[in-house]
């Protein structure tokens, strides 16, 4: 949707324009969020007003060649180099989530645990969960 931004001059005549070329005075709306006043409408309305063109049946986009597109991206990649290390990102486990409060949740509580090996039915609950935990740090 187009926004015309009229001279503060021409406001009026834009307004009385667009509302004549409008089906319904609420095609037309007004955005007061800059430092001027603009006219918000339809790509449609905007070209029966005059403020631009609108192709209703525009072409269709051709389909891209998608062989080519990714032949043409493989040749783009560089080279790979043996001599380069590969280095392997760290780790990052999960930290315990809080027992009540913000990120207390079910998911949190099997994220972590999964995080930690801990096997568990899907269909524990929450404080079925922080119980595994708990039992688990005991030994149990």
């Amino acid at each position: 949707m187009p926004s015309i931004i009229p001279e503060p001059e021409q406001v009026s005549e834009v307004a009385r324009t667009l509302l004549d070329a409008a089906d319904l005075p609420d095609d037309v709306r007004t955005d007061t969020s800059g430092p001027r006043l603009a006219f918000v409408v339809s790509d449609e309305l905007a070209t029966r007003a005059g403020f631009g063109e609108y192709d209703e049946d525009p072409e269709p986009a051709a389909e891209p060649d998608t062989e080519i597109e990714i032949e043409t991206a493989l040749e783009q990649l560089p080279e790979a180099n043996p001599a380069v290390d590969l280095v392997k990102p760290e780790t990052v486990s999960v930290e315990e989530p809080p027992r009540s409060g913000k990120g207390s949740g079910e998911e949190a509580w099997k994220l972590f645990l999964k995080d930690q090996e801990i096997e568990f039915a899907d269909t524990l609950e929450r404080n079925e969960l922080i119980a595994l935990w708990d039992a688990h740090q005991q030994g149990a």
